[in-house]
């Protein structure tokens, strides 16, 4: 069982308070507000990033690589023990700096495209979940992964 740096909540902040830095130095010019929406399951990362211009328009945007590597680092930070971590996170950013972040620990991901069912043993391997604390829709999928 792999062993994760804990991250108290005053370590989360601070690193999201760092994303939030990465991402305003990179951003275009003139944006007002950028949504991520970042799943994660086993080695399957998902995202989807849109920048709203002043105009109300949405734009498709990439950030920097090390905005992910933060995602992933927040994500193991936050496991407990038996519980295991959160499966998609919301992060919101409105200008100038201003952000909020939900993480949903329980609901199956809006995953596009769906992880493959190995990803599930390899979530369990890395964020071991006690049974109560595994969702139906997690728990059957990694069922069906340790029958194939």
């Amino acid at each position: 069982m792999p062993v994760w740096p804990s991250l108290d909540p005053v370590q989360q902040n601070d690193l999201l308070t760092a994303m939030t830095t990465e991402l305003i130095g990179a951003l275009p010019p003139g944006w007002a507000e950028v949504v991520i929406d970042y799943r994660h399951l086993g080695r399957n990362p998902d995202v989807a990033v849109g920048v709203r211009g002043p105009d109300g328009r949405d734009r498709v945007w990439d950030p920097p690589t090390e905005v992910w590597r933060m995602f992933q680092r927040l994500r193991g930070g936050m496991y407990r023990q038996d519980e295991g971590t959160w499966f998609s996170a919301r992060y919101t950013l409105q200008a100038p700096s201003r952000f909020t972040i939900q993480y949903n620990w329980r609901n199956e991901p809006d995953f596009q495209p769906y992880p493959d069912l190995s990803h599930f043993a390899i979530e369990q391997e890395r964020f071991p979940r006690a049974e109560a604390h595994m969702p139906p829709w997690f728990r059957e999928r990694l069922a069906a992964a340790t029958r194939s």
